[in-house]
């Protein structure tokens, strides 16, 4: 993975105004840093000593998170909180977006972060080999060990500042991965990592949604960008939403015609098209509908 090239910042400044791409953007930090990568796997430690409250990220690839010192609290997509302390490992899954939050208020976070490329996962997968479980595909908390520590602490007198080829990569995060397995006698690192098998093709469907809500797509369209079938997309719309597909896009499609009416001088039928409608006259229709007003009576009404 190409590093940027860029001065030692530090995390804490960069999430500021930016959303976090891990793993991605954890290269040239003072407090993160890489100990070996290549690709999508790859190991990282960071040591944050200042408060980091409302930091936005993204996962692009399974992540395994361990806290060493500090505490870290979680939120997903759909507000779900996890509060993540010392000991704790937190399982990301890939295209995840999630808001964390540390206070520095009984010293610094530490936490090693360790991220897993498919043919590692894979590999893992036929060693393992356990009865079939059920799949995890939400962020999922666990316990840490005495062996997790010991391995995590030897990784930086052994591996700091070398140069890792592929092999050595993989070969540690398959170490880590079989060392947890012994220990996991639920097989829930299994069933999370054979969901994130079977997910591979699959996309996010609110990062799918914020890209693309707004234009002239049917249902079925949305379930292909997704990586779904249609039925299992409307399913886990739903499920992210609370309403159908088709509900969801007319209410986020009206509001941001309302928005365009209000705040700009752009013809009505420039607006629809905008707004993702093909069609002026039904844009109208819906528009009066949802706000009871028609836009130009709405654009005719503030000008007065």
């Amino acid at each position: 993975m190409p590093q940027p090239k860029r001065p030692k910042s530090t995390l804490a400044v960069h999430v500021r105004d930016n959303t976090l791409l891990i793993p991605e953007d954890l290269f040239g930090f003072a407090d993160a840093r890489p100990i070996m990568s290549h690709g999508m796997a790859g190991i990282f430690h960071k040591l944050i000593r200042t408060d980091m409250t409302g930091v936005e990220f993204f996962t692009n690839a399974p992540c395994l998170a361990y806290v060493r010192r500090g505490r870290e609290t979680f939120c997903d997509a759909e507000g779900r909180e996890i509060v993540v302390g010392p000991g704790d490992m937190l399982f990301l899954p890939r295209q995840q977006h999630m808001v964390s939050d540390f206070h520095n208020a009984d010293g610094p976070l530490e936490a090693w972060l360790f991220f897993f490329d498919p043919t590692v996962i894979a590999e893992f997968l036929r060693a393992a080999s356990p009865a079939p479980v059920a799949g995890q595909g939400e962020a999922a908390l666990f316990a840490g060990s005495a062996r997790l520590e010991a391995f995590v602490s030897a990784l930086p007198e052994v591996y700091g500042g070398m140069a890792a080829p592929a092999a050595l990569v993989r070969a540690k995060l398959l170490e880590l991965l079989m060392l947890l397995h012994l220990h996991d006698t639920a097989h829930q690192l299994y069933g999370f990592l054979m969901h994130q098998t079977q997910q591979a093709g699959r996309r996010n469907i609110r990062q799918v949604m914020r890209a693309h809500a707004l234009e002239d797509l049917s249902v079925a369209d949305y379930a292909k960008l997704s990586g779904r079938s249609l039925s299992a997309f409307q399913r886990d719309f739903k499920r992210a939403y609370g309403v159908p597909p088709s509900v969801w896009l007319r209410q986020a499609r009206l509001e941001h015609a309302h928005g365009l009416v209000t705040g700009s001088q752009a013809p009505i039928s420039e607006i629809a098209h905008t707004a993702g409608f093909a069609d002026t006259s039904h844009f109208i229709r819906l528009f009066k509908a949802r706000f009871n007003i028609t836009p130009k009576q709405l654009r005719q009404d503030l000008s007065q």
